[in-house]
């Protein structure tokens, strides 16, 4: 197994080695935890063993190849689950299988290019396929972003810091999907724009943490950070700035006037 199919193989290693352990949260490497006071509803899974970012109708009436994400998800260790992975990996191996799934994919699937096969689309047609095997396991979810897609987000994460988190829809992670700077292809992204994009990401999540010690960064777009409140009502003095560089390498001592 190679690229995005090698989570298959690791995911059913540690389920193996860590029987205590009754979930395991696969997130992609290009993904990044933006809410970092976001706590899951667990026990609206209780009954499921995989929980996926996406759309019941997009999935089972639509077909669509895009109707859940693969990025980040949940999935329970057990036999469910082991047995899941048995029959998703064999569409995986490099070579004319990978190939031969991704022409069956194409022709299955609304809107897929018949590229080789990739994880996401075995999934959704294992689903959609074999719905009464699988199905009542998986709990599609829509009310918040398990995972979601960075182009719709990045840009706004000043509205979102503007209107609050109290209606939950921030994104708990902001997936920078597409983003392949050490692997060009014909429809990645600008590499520039990703990175301006990560940058952005990364400093909206840091500043939810800054922000319990009284820092910030000066904008979502410089990893500069600055004291943004003065507890004591005294000037600053050095211990105060040695902790903002601690903190943050480029800090800079906003000092009262």
């Amino acid at each position: 197994m190679s690229g995005f199919w090698a989570k298959l193989p690791l995911l059913r290693a540690l389920m193996v080695a860590h029987p205590e352990a009754e979930l395991l949260w696969w997130v992609d490497s290009d993904a990044v935890f933006t809410d970092m006071l976001f706590e899951l509803p667990w026990e609206r899974y209780a009954s499921h063993n995989l929980v996926l970012h996406g759309w019941a109708a997009k999935v089972f009436d639509e077909k669509s190849w895009v109707g859940v994400n693969t990025g980040s998800f949940l999935i329970r260790n057990c036999q469910w689950s082991l047995d899941l992975l048995d029959a998703w990996a064999p569409m995986g191996p490099r070579g004319p299988v990978r190939d031969r799934y991704g022409h069956l994919f194409a022709e299955e699937l609304s809107g897929r290019p018949p590229f080789e096969a990739d994880d996401q689309s075995a999934l959704i047609y294992l689903l959609v396929t074999q719905r009464e095997r699988w199905g009542d396991k998986v709990f599609l979810e829509s009310s918040y972003d398990l995972n979601g897609f960075w182009e719709g987000i990045v840009d706004r994460y000043e509205e979102l810091r503007r209107t609050g988190r109290d209606d939950g829809r921030w994104p708990l992670i902001t997936h920078f999907v597409g983003c392949k700077p050490c692997r060009r292809y014909a429809d990645s992204y600008p590499a520039e724009r990703c990175r301006l994009g990560m940058e952005r990401a990364f400093n909206f999540a840091d500043d939810q943490i800054l922000k319990l010690y009284g820092f910030a960064h000066e904008s979502l777009n410089t990893t500069a950070v600055q004291r943004v409140r003065n507890e004591t009502g005294e000037p600053l003095d050095a211990g105060d700035e040695e902790l903002g560089r601690l903190l943050h390498p480029t800090f800079r001592a906003a000092r009262p006037t």
